[in-house]
């Protein structure tokens, strides 16, 4: 059974002004005397002069009405006082107002231009029941000083249409009874056009109810599909979808508080309670979560949301405490908790079958040491962004420079696997040896050797030279033809692992046969251990 709760805010414009004008209570509401009593609209420029797009209840009572101009309106009222209307700081202050709605359901969307519908199916009973929720949710918007009309029905359209056409400010319609509750309503309620409302009352049909037993297709062929298709979403025949705000979490967890909190050691304490059973219900359903969030609801209607990723999968909670923890201590300069954190709620996002690691036997350290290297790299990732992380990936090519990528840490499109049996499958098995440190580029080095195909006898790199006590080799790796210009293509190399007089050992390679005719070079590429 679905539950939809519709919240419409008929002065949400005006409200909004109030809200960003005035100085506010601890609850967020405006602590002048009530504006209410004084003469106000938005005005915009518009065609034929300055119009009236939303007015207050005092300039209503002087007879002010939407759309009128602003010299007919100052006629009717001289001493009405006006600010420019601002749609798009309304759609940005809707939105803030569905992320504070998040408190109670996940699925919240906004319906402009001054309403929100949450998906709250299942959920009321964790409020008290739909009564409960419906007063408390009300209260708590007055206290921020929106006065607002709230409704809940099985559909989306049945819900908007009795917040805002309803006789109470507070309506609920039983399931099952959802048609009556909607005949009495006009048909505007439908949310159709002005235009198709007026056609229909023309003839008649003024209410819902006018419609219910009338045959579709004359209905269709005369008003169109539109006015068909809201009547079947409103009665539940036609399915209707919610898009939330922000995209729904896996797992939650959140708390309520009778006192706000003002220390972020308050909110530390919370967040352990916190993340206790969000990571013990994550074990017990044997999932780990790549991403959560921590949500701070202060009293009066603000939201700060604190993001946190992790490189591997997570539910311990010590590590959970430890990230979020170094999250609220870069917060402390610049985070004001205004009159305090009535509300925290801890969400974990992409979630994964997280898969049971087997313990060494013998007890050794590396376990622990690679647990703990995932733990620094979730610390550094938080803190520097995991996009600015990077590691490098074994790639299909002979060519050393070539054989690895550095991605990010949030790359999923690799395997990280052992790089000497990864190299040494690209060889066939014959596999001699790679240097620890290999150049970014080779460098070109100055080599004499004592027959044109062997190994150098001394060579001069970065202005030192270096004479040669062993050597072996070669190895020749063939350059990759596919895909690459002949020019780049044609040049073979020869690598010779080398160790001079004083015991260091370096990997150089000839560029080029003599055989072909070419002109080799000599580059040094890497060194080893």
């Amino acid at each position: 059974m679905r539950r939809y709760l519709s919240i419409w805010i008929p002065d949400w414009s005006i409200s909004r002004h109030y809200q960003q004008t005035s100085p506010r209570t601890p609850n967020g509401a405006p602590s002048s005397d009530d504006p209410g009593n004084h003469p106000f609209a938005l005005v915009t420029p518009a065609q034929g002069g300055i119009r009236i797009m939303a007015a207050n209840r005092a300039a209503r009572r002087a007879g002010i009405l939407i759309d009128q101009t602003l010299a007919d309106a100052r006629a009717l009222c001289p001493v009405l006082k006006i600010a420019d209307h601002d749609p798009a700081a309304d759609q940005a202050a809707l939105e803030r107002l569905a992320l504070w709605c998040i408190r109670y359901t996940p699925w919240v969307a906004s319906q402009p231009p001054d309403g929100l519908c949450l998906d709250m199916t299942g959920g009321a009973h964790l409020f008290g029941g739909e009564a409960a929720l419906t007063q408390t949710l009300q209260d708590q918007l007055a206290r921020m000083g929106l006065a607002s009309r709230i409704a809940i029905a099985k559909t989306i359209g049945a819900a908007w249409a009795l917040a805002r056409h309803g006789t109470d400010s507070i309506t609920i319609a039983p399931d099952g009874q959802t048609a009556t509750a909607l005949a009495p309503l006009p048909v505007n309620a439908l949310r159709i056009t002005m235009q198709q409302a007026e056609r229909l009352e023309q003839v008649g049909l003024k209410t819902i109810g006018a419609l219910l037993g009338k045959p579709r297709a004359p209905l269709a062929a005369r008003y169109g599909m539109t006015l068909v298709n809201r009547l079947d979403q409103a009665l539940g025949q036609k399915g209707e979808t919610l898009s939330p705000i922000s995209a729904p979490p896996d797992y939650r967890t959140y708390l309520q508080f009778p006192e706000p909190l003002l220390l972020l050691d308050q909110i530390r304490q919370a967040l352990a309670r916190l993340a206790q059973p969000l990571c013990d219900t994550l074990r017990t359903d044997g999932i780990g979560a790549r991403a959560f969030t921590l949500s701070l609801y202060r009293v009066d209607g603000h939201v700060r949301t604190i993001p946190l990723r992790t490189g591997s999968l997570c539910r311990d909670t010590d590590h959970l405490c430890r990230l979020f923890a170094e999250a609220l201590n870069r917060l402390q300069e610049d985070y004001d908790a205004g009159f305090g954190i009535e509300h925290i709620v801890l969400n974990a996002f992409a979630t994964e079958t997280a898969r049971h690691r087997q313990p060494r036997l013998d007890d050794g350290p590396a376990t622990e040491d690679a647990a703990a290297f995932r733990l620094l790299l979730d610390r550094y990732g938080n803190r520097l962004g995991f996009e600015n992380i990077h590691r490098p990936l074994p790639q299909h090519s002979h060519i050393p420079e070539r054989a690895e990528q550095w991605r990010p840490l949030s790359y999923a499109g690799g395997k990280t696997e052992c790089w000497r049996d990864f190299v040494q499958h690209l060889q066939g098995g014959d596999f001699p040896g790679r240097p620890i440190i290999l150049l970014p580029r080779p460098e070109p080095v100055a080599a004499i050797a004592a027959v044109p195909d062997g190994p150098p006898l001394r060579f001069e790199w970065r202005r030192l030279e270096h004479r040669v006590h062993k050597a072996e080799g070669p190895e020749r790796i063939a350059p990759e033809w596919w895909g690459r210009p002949r020019a780049q293509a044609a040049l073979t190399r020869d690598y010779f692992r080398i160790e001079d007089v004083q015991g260091y050992r370096f990997w150089l390679f000839r560029l080029g046969l003599y055989e072909r005719g070419e002109n080799p070079r000599w580059f040094l590429h890497g060194i080893f251990s």
